[in-house]
């Protein structure tokens, strides 16, 4: 009798944290209403027992797939090599330090399912708690989700980030993941896979990660995510422009110029004096096709930046010169 198709393929990163792992684990492997799942874990050369704990607790459990890297590449290289890892029908993905409420992927796959969607986004919340007192909650009631027929549109209008997403496998795989380009996977995964997606996305307001008490996030670091925010728009516009429509491409650009703005408040003296807010209004108000010299000095001013994170592939198209 053959093996039954599996049906979800849990996507894990990890990178030192053996601190949050057994409680990640234990919610992730006791996920409910999926009936054969399997569990990619992604390790990208960490330094502490994270490898050791995931081994030691998906003993004896069957279609686990773990990778122990000889060299450390970011997140997003190590989400992908995940990613083209899956075989089921959808894909879930995790960073090693979130914890997924009990029946939230059975829920997700529900509603998938129901609205015949090709994505299916939920919410996060930093709930402050140690990782061991998140292990048995559930996903917040009543439901309460919207879905969306233009899935580009939804993404560029909205929020979705974060890795709390359901994607379709086929989706997931013909975007290729994450931009290699970007540090952190957040903001160009949903927006690859909406550019190809021929489903509908779907937004729940009910959280499905529960994010315990941080000791060291990535998130803290607004310049890295503001580098990352403006190139994940700017890449897939660099891309794609000659076959977006000119609606969409208007919005990703509002995206790009929206992270420039934002770098700019937090971190250059008087802002609002700046030719970077007045570009950033007429843009908001006006919508306008991208103006790509302008973007090109964007990309140079963030290429150059310190303290920032990069990708292996970044690094080498910085010292090329690709975007000065």
């Amino acid at each position: 009798m053959s093996e039954p198709k599996i049906d979800v393929s849990f996507v894990m990163s990890v990178y030192n944290k053996e601190y949050y792992l057994p409680s990640v684990l234990k919610a992730l492997l006791n996920q409910s209403g999926v009936k054969n799942p399997e569990y990619i874990f992604v390790d990208d050369m960490s330094k502490d027992s994270s490898v050791e704990i995931i081994r030691k607790m998906t003993k004896g459990i069957k279609n686990v797939t773990i990778v122990a890297k000889d060299k450390n590449e970011g997140i997003s290289t190590t989400c992908n090599q995940g990613i083209a890892l899956a075989k089921g029908e959808w894909v879930r993905m995790l960073d090693s330090d979130d914890i997924f409420p009990l029946d939230s992927t059975e829920i997700m796959l529900d509603i998938a399912k129901k609205n015949k969607a090709d994505m299916v986004y939920g919410r996060f919340t930093k709930t402050g708690k140690e990782p061991e007192d998140l292990t048995q909650e559930k996903t917040n009631l009543p439901l309460d989700y919207k879905t969306y027929d233009n899935a580009l549109h939804a993404v560029l209008t909205g929020r979705f980030t974060r890795m709390g997403q359901l994607i379709k496998r086929k989706v997931l795989q013909g975007a290729k993941g994450a931009d290699p380009f970007v540090f952190i996977q957040d903001e160009s995964i949903p927006l690859r896979c909406a550019a190809i997606a021929k489903g509908k996305i779907v937004k729940m307001q009910n959280y499905v990660v529960l994010v315990p008490k941080e000791t060291n996030n990535l998130s803290k670091n607004t310049v890295q995510l503001d580098h990352d925010r403006f190139f994940a728009n700017y890449n897939m516009l660099v891309e794609n422009y000659k076959t977006l429509d000119k609606k969409m491409s208007a919005l990703m650009n509002l995206k790009a110029v929206s992270a420039n703005w934002k770098y700019i408040k937090k971190n250059i003296k008087f802002p609002y004096l700046t030719s970077d807010f007045a570009t950033y209004l007429y843009t908001k108000v006006m919508l306008p096709k991208p103006d790509f010299n302008k973007l090109k000095s964007y990309a140079k001013r963030f290429s150059s930046l310190s303290g920032v994170l990069r990708s292996k592939e970044m690094k080498e198209a910085c010292q090329k010169g690709i975007y000065d």
